[in-house]
This record gives structure tokens, C-alpha cells and sequence, in this order.
């Protein structure tokens, strides 16, 4: 099967290709100033998603039978000051990807977020309103709407926070930000205001994988075992690495000087994703484990970029 995959370098992206059955054929469109190698079953194309004629030819030429979508803005202050931009990324460019599966006959797995609900009525089962705080949540919403009145068949996955290791070029995450600090004996602040179920990429890879192979589209809550602070969860991931927990600091909301409001609590119900795709959720310190046990070997390179 032919998989396209949106965003391939990012932290999802990489780890759907490194949890691809050896069946699919993938190809992976990224954007940056890094060039990536193909090997025998993933290639990679350097493509912007709002270019809609350079994505029609993507689609004609490798003809996906299913496109997973991950690209988007990821932070929310980023898209409050940038609201053309992140409209152009999350709702045209997803409408470029509708086009090309419309023309392909390709199902589409359209990753969205937590960020489309209000943090007040958690934890949160698929069926529950959205009712985002701030624009990146509303681009998220619209952005599944259009992909909802498509007419194409498509899943839609809401993670909750990822972390797990990213490459070194890319967008680091919660827990590998607190690392590069810890190991440089930095002091680490972290909301202790926002709740959610941290989610180990390598969950949500699975996930996305099994509503391809069992074709199963549908909405699916993706998150962790356990309904913590950020705190916690960085605290935690001190302790599993060996480092010093006493330089992680709790802190809430403002102390960053935050453009926007983030939700408080949106953490999930996962019985959808456990019962319909046989996903069972991890605790953080059994997610942690998994991380620390596949360190890289050239640690310093995927923390500093060195």
C-alpha cells in the first residue's frame, strides 16, 4: 500500500516511518534547510502544502491509497501572531490535501488536537463539544470541519501531548526541552496549571497505523494512562533519566508571558481508543522508560543539535 505521509520529519511523522509495517510504501513531504536520503521504502519530497499545483503533482505521480496528515502549526502563541499564515498552513493546505485525495481516491488520517476543546469539562470522549479558548484551537476545529463535509473517507486523531524523541533539526517537545536543560543543570519551569494524559509518540504512531491496516475511520481521543500537571510529567521524566528533579520548578500561566489562553484541563477519556483500536494506554512512567531505553547514542546531537 502507498502511504503518504505530510510532515514526515516532525515527531509524528518520523515515527510513523519508523513504525511502518515493511508493507506500506511511503513517501514523506517535508520543509526546512536540511536535505533527507531515500532509502529503498521511504522517499522524501521537499514540498510546502499550501503549494497546491506541487502537491496535484505528488498525488498524480505517486498515486497514495491513504495520506496521513500531520502538518499544522503547533503552538498556540505562534498563531495568534501569525494568523494568515496559520490559516494558509491548517485550512488551505489541508484543502490542498482534500483535493489531491478527492482526485486520487485516497482516504485521509487528518491529525488534529486537544487544542479544540475548553479545558473546563474534562476528561473529554470524542463525542464531546469543542469549544476552543484561542485561535490555534478554532483553526484546528475548522480545519476538521472542512475535512468532515469532504465527502472523502477519513479518520480524524486528536492527540494530546506528545513527547518522544525527535530529530535534532526539528521541533523539540515538552520532555526533550526539559532534558537539554537538566543535563546543562538549568533550572526548569513548568505549568503546573495545565492537565492533561501525556502521550508517548510511539502510542499514537500505533494508533494511526491501526485505523490504516484495519480501515477504521472514525474519531478517535488519542492519550496517555495517567491525568497529570506538566510538572508531574516533567518531574517524572528527571527521576527516569537519573537527573535532578529539584531543578524542575512549577509555575502557572502568565509566568511565561503567553500571548493567548491555554485550556487548563483536556484530558481524555480513552476508552474509544482502547475498546474500537486495541490501543492500551501508558502510564508516563512506563513511557518514559521507553524513551530512556532508546536514548540515542549521539544524545548531544538530537538535545543541542550539535
Amino acid at each position: 500500500m502507498r502511504i503518504l505521509i505530510t510532515g514526515g520529519t516532525g515527531l509524528l511523522g518520523k515515527t510513523l516511518i519508523e513504525k511502518g509495517d515493511s508493507r506500506y510504501e511511503i513517501m514523506a513531504t517535508y520543509l526546512g534547510s536540511y536535505g533527507m536520503k531515500d532509502t529503498a521504502r521511504i522517499k522524501y519530497k521537499k514540498l510546502d502544502i499550501r503549494d497546491r499545483e506541487g502537491l496535484r503533482g505528488l498525488f498524480g505521480f505517486f498515486k497514495p491509497e491513504a495520506v496521513i496528515h500531520t502538518v499544522s502549526v503547533g503552538s498556540p502563541d505562534f498563531a495568534e501572531k501569525n494568523k494568515e499564515y496559520t490559516r494558509e498552513v491548517d485550512v488551505m493546505g489541508t484543502g490542498n490535501i482534500l483535493q489531491g485525495c478527492n482526485e486520487s481516491g485516497s482516504k485521509l488520517v487528518y491529525i488534529s488536537s486537544n487544542g479544540i476543546y475548553a479545558g473546563n469539562k474534562a476528561p473529554y470522549a470524542e463525542t464531546d463539544k469543542a469549544e476552543p479558548v484561542n485561535y490555534y484551537g478554532k483553526i484546528k476545529l475548522e480545519s476538521e470541519k472542512i475535512v468532515e463535509k469532504s465527502g472523502i473517507t477519513h479518520a480524524i486523531v486528536r492527540p494530546i501531548l506528545l513527547y518522544g524523541w525527535n530529530h535534532h533539526f526539528e521541533r523539540q517537545n515538552i520532555v526533550t526541552i526539559a532534558l537539554r536543560k537538566l543535563l546543562r543543570n538549568e533550572i526548569v519551569n513548568v505549568y503546573e496549571d495545565v492537565i492533561c494524559n501525556p502521550l508517548l509518540v510511539n502510542c499514537c504512531a500505533e494508533a494511526v497505523w491501526r485505523i490504516i491496516d484495519r480501515e477504521i475511520y472514525q474519531v478517535f481521543n488519542i492519550g496517555g494512562q495517567d491525568i497529570v500537571n506538566i510538572y508531574q510529567l516533567v518531574e517524572t521524566a528527571s527521576e527516569v533519566f537519573g537527573l535532578d528533579s529539584s531543578l524542575v520548578k512549577p509555575v502557572r500561566q502568565g509566568f511565561f508571558k503567553e500571548m493567548v489562553k491555554r485550556p487548563l484541563n483536556t484530558s481524555y477519556l480513552t476508552d474509544k481508543m482502547e475498546s474500537v483500536l486495541g490501543v492500551i494506554p501508558l502510564s508516563i512512567r512506563e513511557g518514559l522508560e521507553i524513551m530512556r531505553k532508546s536514548t540515542p547514542k549521539n544524545l548531544s546531537e538530537y538535545l543541542y543539535g550539535e
